[in-house]
């Protein structure tokens, strides 16, 4: 093992073994673990590429099927056997083989079951619901039962889409505030509550991750809906009832982070409630702003870098279409802008002052 990944996990153990006397661990296991993650993150370009080949063969050959058994009798029936073999093989393979081509190829296999399944519960059944319910069992099945970290993560947006379809396809968009709030309060529950789920069970430890990050990549491209509704014919309106939901998991993940800093001062308290509420007040029409502002603290929260990445990036694009689409002049527009940077600046000199004094 390389000394570098051995050293540090070595010292955070120590440190945690110091802290807490009764405080027991595998450390060859540990070992093991840390290994076999490095060797992975090593194995991500060749994954990449072999992943984008595997689907491209797959894509090849799932055009083949359909053209020519599109018009054959009991095509329908032909996709969905196929979709499901193609399922099942993909879960075995990755089981089977945990080398980096045989999980890339197992995604390839899982994508293109997805796909192949709603081409056959579509046929058979004359309709989009038809095929999004058997997606949606498909992959809630998957993330229940998948031991592979991509097809997870790919279940998990599969799942969304196939709600999303759901909502669309019966035109209730109201009904996408229910999944806007559903996602939220799963991120926000999923972030609280790491340690305790994944010292729950093995099972929980192994799909919290993936399931964070679809989550997280479910909740972008849901409220990316918001803010690009022309591009999809929908009517979505009451933006303010997503709003306030998350608004409410922000609130609840900074009364966490004040209590775990122990800050106790009521006025204190009062003052970073106030200034957060002022700071989201403007955006209570773009629910666009204060989701990507709960993706970026909860994955700080946590620590979660490849979150707190994907939160940033989504802040920073939601902000630039706030700022376009507002119906203001250039100069009320730079006003709202450096109100807000102002606001934020005067928090974090305020809430770093606090933890200096704090510290001291």
């Amino acid at each position: 093992m390389d000394n570098n990944s051995n050293t540090q996990p070595d010292l955070l153990l120590q440190e945690i073994a110091q802290e807490q006397p009764g405080f027991t661990y595998d450390r060859d296991s540990i070992a093991v673990e840390v290994t076999a993650t490095a060797m992975l993150l090593k194995r991500v370009p060749i994954k990449v590429f072999t992943i984008l080949g595997g689907l491209l063969g797959m894509g090849t050959f799932m055009g083949f099927m359909v053209l020519v058994g599109m018009n054959t009798p009991g095509a329908g029936i032909l996709f969905l056997i196929f979709g499901l073999c193609l399922l099942g093989t993909a879960e075995l393979l990755i089981r089977s083989n945990r080398e980096a081509l045989a999980a890339s190829f197992g995604i390839s296999l899982y994508i293109t079951g997805y796909v192949l399944l709603a081409f056959g519960v579509g046929q058979l059944t004359d309709s989009s619901t038809g095929a999004a319910l058997a997606l949606a069992c498909a992959a809630a099945v998957a993330i229940a039962v998948s031991v592979s970290a991509i097809g997870v993560f790919i279940a998990v947006l599969v799942l969304n889409g196939s709600l999303l379809s759901l909502i669309f396809s019966h035109e209730v968009y109201p009904l996408t505030h229910g999944l806007i709030a559903l996602l939220a309060l799963v991120l926000a529950f999923l972030s609280l509550n790491e340690a305790r789920l994944i010292a729950a069970s093995r099972r929980f430890a192994l799909v919290l991750g993936p399931v964070r990050m679809g989550v997280i990549f479910s909740l972008v491209m849901t409220l990316a809906l918001f803010v690009h509704q022309k591009f999809f014919s929908t009517t979505i309106t009451y933006f303010w009832v997503s709003s306030l939901i998350l608004i409410a998991c922000l609130l609840l993940l900074v009364y966490r982070v004040l209590r775990d800093v122990a800050i106790l001062s009521p006025k204190a308290k009062l003052l970073i409630y106030t200034c957060a509420v002022l700071l989201l007040a403007p955006f209570i029409l773009t629910p666009s702003v204060p989701g990507a502002l709960l993706i970026l603290l909860a994955s700080f929260y946590i620590g979660h870098k490849p979150g707190f990445w994907v939160g940033l990036l989504a802040l920073a694009y939601f902000i630039i279409l706030y700022y376009y689409d507002l119906n203001m002049t250039l100069l009320a527009k730079s006003g709202v802008l450096v109100a807000s940077g102002l606001l934020f600046l005067g928090g974090f000199i305020l809430l770093n002052n606090y933890l200096k004094r704090h510290v001291d």
